[in-house]
């Protein structure tokens, strides 16, 4: 492939004895995975149900090699959820948050989502998630991959990290920024990326990073963790911006990071930091870069990549840091415009503990979604606190501060919205459900035609007496929920969404 020749240069310059190596990577084939929705799917099991999941990804719970002419996307099981196509290296960065059960959670660069969904397999639907991406329209598939994983616990924010800062503060125990690079390490996956890198430079990518963590500061709590990675190997991008980091908050410190030597991965190289990017460092800080991960794809089965994961100590100098702490939540930025979301009003009326009377149309919504409930979920009750926004409902994760400003695409998991009849329920509230929740369901196996009819968005006349009933049904394939139907008794109406359907 044509690499740019400026790109050429510095690469030869920075690896010396090792660039012919690395630029006869680009001669192999690119390296591509998925990894199991731990949600839904032990990761051992992945191996048992599909013959693509090859040698396992080392560094990656749950993640395995595919080969290049697989097509994971075209399979029932991708569209079950059950495993998400992503990247060997772009799996690294969760890994080294050390995400548990309970945490507070904050994706702040997050579509298309695969991130957002291993850090929700982590949780175990415990704690809260909030992902984010500051373009509109990336937040779709953001937020239909969370709803296709099943996640139950979390916000989906369309914002600038600032606004987000603001309502927060120093709220999150474990903060991933995936910042927006120049992309020198997808060269290979996607040559359009040469293009990009063209056009978008070095300088200016490390400038928007900076702006980016210098808001990521305020959101992580004292003790708590961020993870910062880009997949380029500019330094300019990796170990520069991560030295200004440490010269401006003192109260941060590099977690080296934990990975076996089998995986030959690269340390950072403070040696390739400039004059600039070193001022204000000391001694220690400057060679705790060290404790960096860098990905190269002659040393490792991966594309090319950098994560350094950071601690917020409870001592230090960070001013801006300590102005956050200990503070009441509110909007620190000016609102924008009103909005196609709530931006600058109330995040909706609270069932329990918002302190507000319901309004005639939220008590309609919740009645109508009890009726439904008790009529075909009688055993299962939503997490969190119900919460009504327009005539759509959502079950908010506990303990989540007032949404008041913030553009918010999911302020919670959505479960459906009522209409002049009935309630509806929602592809989210399908997928995020059990085998055994519903009492009307439609069992089929993956193999058999009316499945691939059913994710295609047609109508089913099964067999008599797979129906067990009249009315919202769940459509299960392999035990797996796939999404709702409408039983006349020998019919099914189709109620997957269209932009839900195997095209």
């Amino acid at each position: 492939m044509k690499l740019p020749k400026a790109f050429i240069r510095t690469m030869r310059m920075l690896l010396q004895e090792e660039a012919d190596a690395f630029f006869a990577s680009y001669e192999s084939p690119r390296t591509s995975g998925l990894r199991a929705n731990g949600l839904k799917l032990a990761p051992e099991r992945l191996p048992e149900r599909s013959a693509m999941a090859g040698a396992p990804i080392p560094w990656a719970e749950g993640g395995y090699y595919t080969e290049e002419d697989d097509r994971p996307g075209k399979h029932p099981d991708y569209h079950l959820g059950l495993y998400y196509v992503q990247e060997p290296s772009a799996m690294l960065p969760a890994e080294l948050l050390g995400v548990m059960p309970g945490h507070k959670v904050l994706d702040l660069c997050a579509a298309p989502g695969g991130k957002t969904t291993q850090l929700a397999a982590k949780l175990k639907g415990q704690g809260v998630l909030v992902t984010n991406d500051n373009a509109a329209e990336r937040t779709k598939a953001l937020t239909k991959n969370a709803e296709l994983s099943g996640v139950r616990n979390a916000i989906v924010l369309n914002e600038e990290p600032e606004r987000i800062a603001g309502v927060f503060g120093a709220w999150f125990d474990r903060v991933l920024v995936d910042a927006p690079c120049s992309g020198e390490g997808m060269f290979r996956k996607d040559e359009s990326m040469v293009r990009q890198w063209e056009r978008h430079t070095v300088e200016s990518c490390a400038l928007m990073q900076r702006d980016i963590l210098r808001q990521a500061a305020r959101l992580v709590a004292p003790g708590g963790r961020l993870a910062y990675s880009t997949c380029t190997f500019s330094p300019r991008e990796n170990e520069g911006t991560i030295a200004r980091f440490l010269a401006e908050f003192t109260e941060f410190r590099v977690v080296p990071a934990d990975c076996d030597p089998a995986w030959g991965f690269g340390p950072g190289r403070p040696d390739w930091l400039d004059e600039e990017e070193s001022r204000g460092l000391t001694a220690e800080q400057r060679e705790s870069l060290r404790g960096a991960v860098r990905i190269w794809p002659h040393r490792s089965r991966g594309e090319g990549h950098f994560a350094v994961l950071l601690e917020r100590t409870v001592t230090g100098t960070g001013s801006e840091v300590e102005s956050e702490r200990d503070r009441p939540a509110s909007i620190a930025a000016k609102p924008k415009a009103e909005g196609r979301g709530k931006r600058g009003g109330s995040d909706g009326l609270r069932r329990a503990g918002g302190g507000k009377a319901l309004e005639n149309g939220a008590a309609d919504v919740l009645g109508k979604f009890e009726a439904f409930r008790a009529g075909f979920l009688p055993d299962w009750q939503p997490p969190g606190e119900l919460l009504v926004r327009g005539s759509s409902l959502y079950a908010v994760p506990p303990g989540v501060p007032p949404l008041h400003g913030l553009n918010a695409v999911r302020p919670g998991w959505l479960l459906g919205s009522a209409t002049k009849h009935r309630f509806e329920p929602s592809q989210a509230l399908a997928m995020g459900l059990r085998e055994g929740d519903a009492s009307l369901t439609l069992d089929l196996e993956s193999g058999e035609t009316d499945t691939l009819r059913y994710l295609k968005g047609e109508t089913l006349q099964p067999p008599p007496g797979r129906l067990n009933g009249k009315g919202w049904t769940l459509v299960l394939v392999d035990g797996f929920p796939a999404g709702w139907g409408r039983s006349d008794g020998s019919t099914l109406k189709n109620e997957r969404p269209p932009g839900w359907r195997w095209i």
